[in-house]
């Protein structure tokens, strides 16, 4: 098959990979020729035409080379990606004929790129990957205001996926909350997980042994919506208990400052903040811990699916899913055997499921969990599992 991946976010110098990086190696190792056009207007990146890391493997940027300085200048580079995307990058992918056409939430950061595609017949099939609920999960957790624009940004993104052939979203409580905010779509509807990069599937599960300490990690943007101040105040109960236990918070963003400033308020002597890793680093300090944490904030009715929880599978982490009511990530995780789910928000039931942990891994308990985290990898959340179920969205008649 010949592969369009349209999408903001793809490996460039200094930028750690990312899902949609793992997916295109994936299909490439399957035999599949994947072009990428990358359309970042605010992740600065060198512009034009070059080899990705498999010699099956495109990439052509059209997005912005620096950094915006002000809000004035973000709006003009999100015009000016849009107009490459659809001059220079229309002309680069109207040489070939693809089989699918891959774009990830948010839709209306594409610039109706792919549905133009889709119409003009350069891409046969259109499978959206629905990651985000856009706009409403961004309201609600105060990242986009006023609320009253609210109706005009869905329309926009509505717009953006109709032409979409397959959704892809990550789990049931997505589909069925898909049905509910975005009425009437044909499109056909596949589940399909975050994922992480098969490589990290040669490494053994962690050994959980009881004469260690217990380090548990999060990892992830210091950003709105992620609830790392929950977690902050468990770590606080958790030292108050006087329970032995580390917790390590790798990743950046715009909140870092005040939850740095938090911990110590709370004067957190358990806590470490280590900024963000390259992604060799972040995998080593897991293959280093015993457990690894996804938290959310309350009151968000869109349901997520942490893509940090397939990172702690990978590496036979046990997880601990600190999430909204919505998601059925938790669940899924307790199905498995392989982690412990409690309430966004709710700091205490947060350290509770710590201690819990803590307790499993001075019995010697804690490595069952790993291992079955590592197999639920193998099985369903890998890269791999991803590509195969995408590439059978596409049927062998349009493949011919």
């Amino acid at each position: 098959m010949k592969i369009l991946l349209v999408t903001g976010n793809f490996t460039a110098p200094g930028v750690n990979p990312w899902l949609l990086d793992d997916l295109a190696a994936a299909l490439a190792d399957a035999g599949h020729d994947v072009d990428v056009i990358v359309h970042s207007p605010t992740a600065p990146r060198p512009r034009g035409l070059s080899q990705g890391a498999s010699p099956r493997i495109r990439i052509l940027s059209v997005g912005a080379t620096t950094q915006p300085s002000s809000a004035i200048a973000k709006l003009r580079f999100y015009l000016a990606t849009a107009v490459r995307l659809h001059t220079t990058g229309a002309r680069f992918a109207a040489a070939s004929v693809y089989d699918l056409a891959i774009y990830p939430s948010i839709a209306a950061f594409s610039f109706g790129f792919p549905s133009r595609m889709r119409r003009k017949g350069i891409a046969r099939r259109l499978l959206f990957v629905m990651w985000d609920f856009f706009p409403i999960h961004q309201m609600e957790i105060g990242r986009i205001k006023p609320a009253a624009i609210a109706p005009a940004l869905k329309a926009i993104e509505r717009l953006a996926i109709r032409r979409a052939d397959t959704i892809a979203v990550m789990s049931p409580a997505n589909e069925r909350f898909l049905a509910a905010y975005h009425r009437g779509l044909a499109a056909r509807i596949v589940h399909i997980p975050p994922w992480a990069a098969t490589s990290t599937a040669g490494a053994p599960p962690v050994e959980a042994n009881p004469n260690d300490g217990f380090t548990a990690v999060f990892g992830g943007q210091l950003v709105k919506g992620r609830g790392v101040d929950t977690l902050l105040d468990a770590a606080h109960e958790l030292e108050r208990r006087g329970v032995p236990a580390k917790i390590v918070i790798a990743g950046a963003g715009t909140d870092a400052a005040s939850l740095h400033a938090k911990a110590k308020e709370l004067g957190l002597r358990s806590v470490e903040f280590v900024g963000s890793l390259p992604r060799d680093e972040y995998r080593a300090l897991l293959r280093r811990s015993q457990a690894g944490i996804a938290v959310t904030v309350a009151g968000v009715t869109p349901p997520s699916f942490p893509s940090k929880i397939i990172e702690y599978c990978a590496s036979g982490l046990p997880v601990i899913a600190c999430v909204e009511q919505s998601s059925d990530a938790g669940s899924y995780l307790e199905r498995h055997g392989v982690g412990v789910s409690v309430s966004a928000g709710d700091h205490m039931a947060l350290a509770d499921a710590i201690a819990g942990l803590v307790d499993e891994h001075v019995s010697g308990t804690l490595a069952a969990r790993g291992e079955r985290a590592r197999e639920l990898f193998l099985a369903e959340l890998s890269a791999d599992r991803a590509a195969d179920a995408i590439v059978r969205t596409v049927t062998p008649e349009e493949t011919a």
